[in-house]
Order: structure tokens, then sequence, then C-alpha cells
């Protein structure tokens, strides 16, 4: 499987999820329908995918799309969404992640983006194990994303509000200053030694 073989999988799978939270199943249904081979290769290239995603800027304009700090979990959830939106958003996304705030964004009831897919991973796993009856972790494989070099380390604490206004202006007018109570806009946001942190 190459390139345009996985990004065509997730692009069918786009157009047959009736919604955002069916895209995890369908993907599971469409990955199903192959060989084990075929989804260990597709599970590699989307871990690959994954690992290219883990930039500061990423997680940056990722904070300001989620309207909160992302933890380590909640930005590899939050990479899993990215390479979910197919392959025009993700790889414009880590050349311009402000172009994140382009994106036809689903909103949860309390109005906030649903930025954040953790089933989008395990139903690879899913659909491994129903082809095979076995683990995913358990299959050989002649390549692994754990052996990619690590990526680039970055600082939480870098992000503070003024870069992020700099660096992302359209998420930064979109999501936090055109809110009504500007100084409140902007605690939504503090740095600490852990890095971004948020109140709730």
């Amino acid at each position: 499987m190459n390139d345009t073989d996985f990004w065509h999988i997730v692009a069918v799978t786009n157009r047959t999820a009736r919604y955002q939270r069916y895209r995890a199943e369908d993907l599971e249904y469409h990955l199903s329908k192959l060989s084990s081979e075929l989804i260990i290769e597709f599970d590699i290239l989307f871990h690959k995918l994954v690992y290219q995603a883990d930039i500061g800027d990423v997680y940056g304009a990722g904070c300001l799309l989620h309207q909160d700090y992302m933890s380590d979990d909640g930005f590899l959830y939050f990479r899993y969404w990215l390479v979910s939106m197919g392959q025009a958003a993700y790889e414009e996304a880590l050349r311009n992640p402000d172009s994140m705030a382009m994106l036809d964004i689903v909103h949860d009831r309390d109005g906030r983006p649903d930025v954040s897919d953790e089933d989008y991973c395990y139903a690879i796993y899913k659909a491994y194990e129903k082809v095979t009856g076995k683990r995913i972790t358990d299959a050989p494989r002649e390549s692994d994303p754990a052996n990619l070099a690590e990526p680039v380390w970055f600082d939480w604490a870098y992000y503070t509000h003024e870069v992020m206004a700099e660096k992302f202006p359209i998420l930064w007018q979109n999501y936090l200053a055109g809110q009504l109570d500007k100084d409140a806009a902007r605690k939504v946001f503090t740095v600490s030694s852990e890095g971004i942190s948020g109140e709730g």
C-alpha cells in the first residue's frame, strides 16, 4: 500500500460516513474488506503521518482550535482526527497550521469544536482482529513507526498568548479574540512550567 492508496481509503470513508462520529466505524468496515497484510500497511502509514504531525506549531494551533490546552494524549487524539480529515487538510495543516481555521469543523452540543478522534486509530486494530482473530500488536511486520526518527522536540511553554495570536491570526480571531470578554478569553490559556495549561 502506498500513500495514494492510504488517502483513497480515508477519502472513501469520509464519503460513506454520514457524520464525523461514524468515521471510525466506517473505517473499520472498509479495512475489514482488505487482507491482513494491507491492514498492517495501512496502520504503518497512519502512525507515520501521526508522528510527522508531532510539530510544535500544530500543537499550538490545535489548542486554539480545541479551545483548551491539550495533554500528551489529547494531542495524540487530535492528530488522529487531523489524519481523518483527509490528505488536503492534513498536508496544508503541516505547511500552515492556521489553515485549520478554514476546515469544516463539527461542534459539540456546547458549541466547542469536535477535533479529537481516539476511535479512528482503534478502528484499524478492530479491523485486523476481525480479519485474523489476532491482535495487530502481535503481527510481524517489516517496518514499524517506532523505528522512525524522533519528532523535533518543542517547548509547550513557548506558545504564549502573544505567540499564538501572531502565528495563528485566523484561529486566534475565530476562537479567542472575537469573544466579548477578551480578558476572560486570554485566561483560557495559561502558561506554567508544564507548558500551555487551561482553566477548564
